[in-house]
């Protein structure tokens, strides 16, 4: 079956896949505890020492790879965002910045985590990337391509897309660039792909769509399943549901947004 095959299933049956992951006995646990918990955390070091919340955050943010890496996640979630030289300021991949903004350790002492819409988005987070997890189980591509729907309509420069290492295989692989341009110089590769697609359009529903289309339609043209020429882009409509608060650090937590994905 064909990626834009999978992705029209995964739409149809959005809901049904969203309420199997929420009804899992592990999850719903998870989740409870998530909920009862995480308003009594005030400091990275607290965060860390409570495995579970620690592990539900990462996971919620796609960090599991760094779980282990506690060292490292205390100077991001410790020293905040405020400051550029700040540990999550420094790192490439944003999603270091993203769980350290919301946290908001530094800025507000966890304030931000006593929020029900906040808990609510981060556990909305959570379930949306098992989701994600359990269909790239039967195809990688569709987990690329609603990892990419997710995250593009917040992005505002393609070092951010670059600097993800998901949504970089997407892009590149949408716009035709070979991934062996990621070795050479990235103000080149960041001008290549500001010269073939305006990131502005990620915030257009239709334009995302299309683009995510064409990402399918590469991907199965990579695999030798379209023939020798690219196909045709269909409309693929994907879900949006609530997802993770972004917060821009140069405002205040007083100014968080639940954005749509």
């Amino acid at each position: 079956m064909s990626t834009f095959q999978d992705l029209r299933t995964v739409r149809a049956r959005i809901g049904s896949f969203t309420t199997m992951i929420e009804r899992d006995a592990q999850t719903r646990r998870e989740i409870a505890y998530f909920k009862a918990n995480i308003g009594k955390v005030t400091t990275a070091d607290a965060l860390l020492k409570d495995t579970k919340l620690y592990h539900f955050m990462m996971e919620a943010f796609g960090l599991e790879s760094q779980i282990f890496a506690k060292a490292l996640m205390r100077k991001v979630l410790s020293e905040g965002v405020t400051d550029e030289d700040a540990m999550a300021n420094k790192m490439t991949d944003p999603k270091f910045k993203e769980i350290a903004t919301i946290c908001g350790f530094k800025e507000a002492g966890g304030t931000s985590l006593k929020s029900p819409v906040v808990v609510q988005a981060i556990v909305d987070r959570l379930v949306r990337t098992r989701l994600e997890v359990k269909q790239g189980e039967q195809n990688e591509a569709v987990r690329l391509a609603l990892y990419f729907e997710r995250k593009a309509p917040s992005v505002s420069n393609w070092y951010q897309v670059l600097g993800d290492k998901a949504m970089a295989e997407v892009a590149l692989t949408a716009l035709g660039i070979p991934r062996e341009m990621l070795a050479s110089d990235i103000d080149k590769i960041k001008a290549k792909l500001e010269a073939k697609f305006d990131i502005k359009d990620f915030k257009d529903p239709a334009k995302l769509e299309t683009f995510i289309g064409r990402f399918a339609a590469m991907s199965d043209l990579g695999k030798g399943l379209s023939g020798t020429s690219a196909p045709a882009v269909p409309q693929i409509t994907l879900s949006r549901r609530a997802s993770v608060v972004a917060i821009d650090p140069s405002i205040t937590l007083a100014l968080l947004k639940v954005p749509r994905f």
